[in-house]
């Protein structure tokens, strides 16, 4: 099969798992079809060839995201110290209120990545917006947690691979692992947020068993599309099940899927 016009053999030759489809200017291409935000989103990452080099940007979408939703990346708040940390941790820059990156076009298919990658872990900013408390959920979380006979430690400090941090509910040492755990009282930010989260707890090495958010209420209560797209990362709880939420912690029985497929 001949290479489309829009495509430069270069780039076919290194980005094997992408979709492409041409990026809107002369040279640039649109790569989709791997990564999601929470809301069902899919993430483009756009890039070209320059030279001997891959150049890759986010198109402007993660800061939009977050101006959308009232998170100020540019000036001296919390969330602005975190958006330049974390394009230092991906080795990657804003230019123009884009994430951008420039690399060997040997390196186009791990810039591609880090570039979705940076987009995801950015777009958990805009819960930054929300004073940190604990809801009802999360006090109902702990008061179970301190019933059974396992450890566990509110708020610990999760360091990713490449340097930053996060913060989940609840960590809880069960008999055979470790488990990571997000509460979501009942927005639609806290499940992007627990998206966020428990995508990038999967790099840090933890496994799919060591991961649970926890929602509010039942499926019910839920958009079936948010339920979709959180459970293909994490196994999902609900407050109202928490007969199922003890037996995924104490003998890692599997937590059905929250809406059949």
């Amino acid at each position: 099969m001949s290479t489309p016009s829009y495509l430069d053999e270069r780039l076919t030759s290194v980005l094997k798992c992408w979709h492409m489809t041409p990026g809107g200017k002369p040279g640039t291409v649109a790569l989709t079809g791997r990564q999601y935000f929470a809301d069902g989103d899919g993430v483009t990452v756009l890039i070209r060839v320059s030279g001997d080099d891959a150049l890759a940007s986010d198109g402007g979408k993660t800061a939009a995201r977050l101006a959308d939703a009232g998170v100020d990346v540019w000036g001296t708040t919390r969330a602005a110290v975190a958006w330049t940390e974390l394009l230092a941790a991906f080795q990657l820059r804003e230019v123009d209120g884009r994430i951008v990156g420039r690399r060997p076009l040997k390196q186009a298919e791990q810039l591609a990545s880090d570039i979705a990658s940076a987009m995801l872990t950015a777009d958990g900013l805009r819960w930054m917006v929300a004073p940190e408390r604990e809801s009802p959920l999360i006090r109902q979380l702990y008061t179970f947690l301190d019933a059974t006979d396992l450890h566990y430690s509110k708020r610990p400090t999760i360091k990713l691979p490449r340097g930053s941090q996060v913060r989940p509910t609840a960590q809880v040492d069960t008999p055979s692992r470790s488990v990571i755990v997000q509460a979501v009282g009942g927005t639609e930010a806290g499940i992007e947020h627990a998206l966020s989260l428990v995508q990038r707890i999967g790099r840090a090495n933890y496994e799919f068993n060591q991961r649970l958010v926890l929602l509010k209420g039942v499926p019910q209560d839920w958009p079936a599309d948010h339920l979709d797209v959180l459970a293909d990362h994490s196994p999902v709880g609900f407050s109202a099940q928490m007969d199922q939420v003890k037996q995924f912690l104490t003998t890692d029985k599997k937590l059905p899927r929250p809406l059949p497929i």
